[in-house]
């Protein structure tokens, strides 16, 4: 595979992070050319490598994982760390730590999400690691930043999304939150901005040569994304209501029953001539003649009657049979589809989307391609992710020049490992 074409060629990244936002980031950052090392935590388990085989069956096709190494087989962590090598090591010895700085010497970028003051706890911050690497761009990208009164504070993506309060805006009216199925929009967005910010550290020192230290705090980057209600209460003083699937100026909005068990289809209203086609489209002259649902905000006071109405005529179609129609007429329509459909569909599959990869614990199966088609990369990269302990030899003998006699006292001294 050549990597001439590839942006983050000859960039090599030490990656100190687990679950979601960070290993994806740099899974992303692997698809741009970047060489990744993934230092995972030895002999604590990494989150996503659980021991029991149950725990990580959770999101595979098949119940064929195997019996001795459960941790390889877990599907959010094959998903979220494609393009790496992965060195497990114990960071809280002398000789882990020594490793690690002796990594960094030959490394470009350092990437941590541990909670705030970890690093500094173990001995690596980045005080200590540009040492090692003057010129150093390191990643802190803990839940709340480096600073302030939550630092220390420990969190998942579900945490930050109730943190930001999305998660009470995505509560449907009179529901409680607890009702509201937790998600992690927020880890999505922290990985963007981890390639966007790397990227731009990475052209600064291209320019003045110096490295820096970089706070990217997880629940930072994701409010900007809820700024119309941020505003709407510093302008207005308004706190906005909880809406579920409906929409503050547009009705009707939501998720509409179809033909069929738990078969579902969005639809959003955005204007009056929206409103006039779907009447039309369903030949509702109820709907379209009624006085009281003249106009948006008519609509947004009626909203349950019509999402009663519309329930009745959209059940009555094949949710793709009706997204089709919709869209015709220049209405924003989409089937709500579950996981087989998504690998079956046949606009994703068209432009090639799923990948077929291979793993030797987890199995063959379809994995989404890379984000970014460049018109000069041809051929985009896609390793599987690293089976715990795998590259451990290899970095430690042919990276870093370590005797084998050496290697042989790390693995005897339960230093570096390959099983949980």
């Amino acid at each position: 595979m050549h990597l001439n074409n590839y942006p983050l060629k000859n960039i090599r990244i030490l990656e100190l992070t687990e679950v979601w936002a960070g290993p994806m980031g740099n899974s992303l950052m692997g698809d741009l050319g970047a060489e990744i090392i993934k230092i995972e935590s030895y002999p604590r388990a990494p989150i996503t490598r659980p021991h029991d085989v149950v725990s990580a069956r959770r999101g595979l096709v098949e119940n064929k994982l195997s019996q001795e190494r459960p941790w390889d087989g877990y599907a959010s962590h094959n998903m979220a760390n494609r393009n790496k090598k992965g060195l497990s090591i114990d960071l809280k010895t002398e000789i882990g730590k020594k490793t690690l700085f002796e990594l960094v010497k030959c490394s470009d970028v350092v990437i941590e999400g541990y909670s705030a003051g970890t690093m500094e706890n173990l001995g690596i911050s980045y005080n200590i690691l540009k040492q090692y690497r003057p010129d150093l761009i390191m990643v802190s990208m803990p839940g709340w930043g480096v600073d302030g009164p939550y630092q220390k504070y420990v969190t998942l993506g579900s945490g930050l999304d109730a943190f930001t309060g999305h998660w009470l805006l995505r509560t449907p009216p009179d529901t409680e939150p607890t009702e509201t199925m937790s998600i992690y929009h927020t880890d999505a967005i922290a990985a963007l901005n981890l390639v966007i910010s790397v990227c731009m550290a990475l052209f600064h020192r291209n320019i003045n040569g110096t490295g820096q230290s970089i706070d990217l705090s997880q629940a930072e980057t994701f409010i900007p994304h809820l700024t119309k209600y941020l505003m709407g209460y510093s302008m207005n003083n308004q706190n906005p209501k909880q809406i579920g699937n409906r929409h503050p100026t547009r009705a009707p909005q939501g998720v509409y029953k179809c033909e069929g068990d738990n078969q579902w289809i969005a639809i959003s209203i955005r204007n009056d001539m929206d409103w006039e086609n779907l009447c039309s489209l369903f030949k509702s002259n109820d709907l379209l003649n009624n006085s009281l649902y003249k106009n948006a905000l008519a609509r947004i006071k009626y909203h349950d009657d019509i999402d009663k109405t519309l329930n009745k005529l959209t059940s009555q179609y094949d949710k793709f049979q009706l997204m089709h129609l919709l869209q015709k007429n220049f209405i924003p329509s989409a089937a709500i589809m579950n996981e087989r459909e998504i690998v079956d569909n046949e606009h994703l599959n068209t432009r090639d989307y799923f990948i077929k990869i291979d793993h030797p614990i987890a199995g063959e199966h379809s994995y989404p391609k890379n984000i970014w088609e460049f018109q000069y990369i041809k051929d985009p990269l896609f390793k599987r992710a690293n089976i715990y302990g795998e590259n451990n030899e290899e970095i430690l003998g042919s990276i870093l020049g370590i005797k084998q006699q050496e290697i042989n006292e790390m693995w005897e001294e339960k230093i570096i490992g390959n099983s949980l």
